[in-house]
């Protein structure tokens, strides 16, 4: 028995030792806390305001002085020992590493018009957006075909859902459809449609497959719904990568039938950035053969079947009045954009 008892208290004072637990604080590192201050700084104190080439909007500059308020609270919170892990230090940096590029991507450089250019568009917390005004023609039918060629960077969404382009309407009842991203790493394109199906888990069905993380070259897109073949299929590049039978009917859009890129019409917590060009809309399910000739080949306005269509890749007159290629719709482009002139 006493043999037991020695054994027993053994493996107590082992396992006390060996399962001790360390409380020692984590270091934290602050160090980049200050340099983006000094960045923020720098750049309040050097770079023009103003509304000519070379200069930064008002609105920028407000935003980047935003920014540095922000950041010397969080330099604030350092010195007073406030923060307790490490991610809570980088939330401060990853905004103020936003601020800048933001700020400096916003330098005034004249486009003219009708000079070939490419259009980004920076959603990101719904500071940029193309509505595309409202039509029931826009909010999908029997049959069709979304497609578009975008190309984004690292970093184009920043929560879990990133509205491309969208005509949703949620919750329950879902109308109309979405093309967007899910994740912030690894992100997924999914295509989604609200349906009439009266069972709540499958009134909105939702094909997916990996997006592509060749930051900065451009990938075409064609999302294909037919309700004659039950057919539901998202193409990249040409090549199918997804699909799935469905048999309900999509629910078109009642009262709101916008239309809008990088940000969902709706909830603009759904958002991203990105590039955007050869943007259409179909009343017909495009056949694969019919999506790899269209992918790489210009429109009139005058095909059959077309809704609408715009190219972004000229300067427009009028950002606020960009007309499509059918003659019967318009687009305006709001918030924070750029178009950049193509020298080549």
């Amino acid at each position: 028995m006493r043999k037991v008892l020695y054994f027993i208290t053994g493996m107590m004072l082992l396992f006390s030792c060996t399962g001790k637990v360390d409380t020692t604080p984590p270091q934290l590192t602050y160090d980049q806390l200050f340099s983006l201050r000094e960045e923020i700084q720098q750049r309040l104190d050097n770079c023009p305001v103003g509304i000519v080439d070379g200069t930064y909007p008002q609105a920028s500059f407000d935003a980047l002085e935003n920014a540095l308020i922000e950041i010397n609270e969080g330099i604030s919170k350092a010195r007073a020992g406030a923060f307790v892990l490490q991610f809570e230090v980088d939330n401060y940096i990853l905004a103020a590493q936003k601020a800048i590029k933001n700020f400096d991507d916003s330098l005034i450089k004249t486009v003219e018009p009708g000079r070939p250019a490419e259009l980004f568009v920076n959603g990101i917390d719904a500071q940029g957006w193309i509505d595309f005004g409202s039509s029931p023609e826009y909010c999908g039918g029997p049959a069709f075909t979304v497609e578009v060629w975008t190309k984004y960077n690292e970093g184009f969404i920043e929560f879990g859902f990133g509205s491309f382009i969208s005509t949703f309407v949620s919750p329950i009842p879902y109308e109309g459809w979405t093309l967007h991203y899910w994740g912030t790493a690894n992100s997924a394109i999914r295509f989604s449609i609200g349906t009439d199906n009266a069972n709540p888990d499958l009134t909105l069905p939702t094909i997916f497959t990996g997006a592509p993380q060749t930051w900065g070259e451009w990938i075409h897109y064609a999302a294909v719904f037919d309700s004659q073949k039950d057919f539901m299929g998202l193409y990249i590049n040409g090549e199918l990568k997804t699909s799935q039978e469905v048999k309900d009917n999509i629910v078109i859009n009642t009262d709101d039938q916008r239309m809008w890129a990088f940000v969902e019409p709706k909830d603009h917590s759904r958002c991203m950035a990105g590039y955007i060009k050869n943007f259409r809309i179909w009343s017909k399910a495009l056949t694969q053969d019919e999506i790899k000739t269209m992918m790489n080949s210009e429109v009139t306005g005058e095909e059959d079947k077309l809704v609408c269509a715009w190219d972004f890749s000229i300067k427009p007159e009028d950002d606020k009045n960009i007309p499509d290629k059918t003659g019967k719709h318009t687009a305006k482009i709001e918030g924070i954009y750029k178009w950049t002139e193509l020298t080549e």
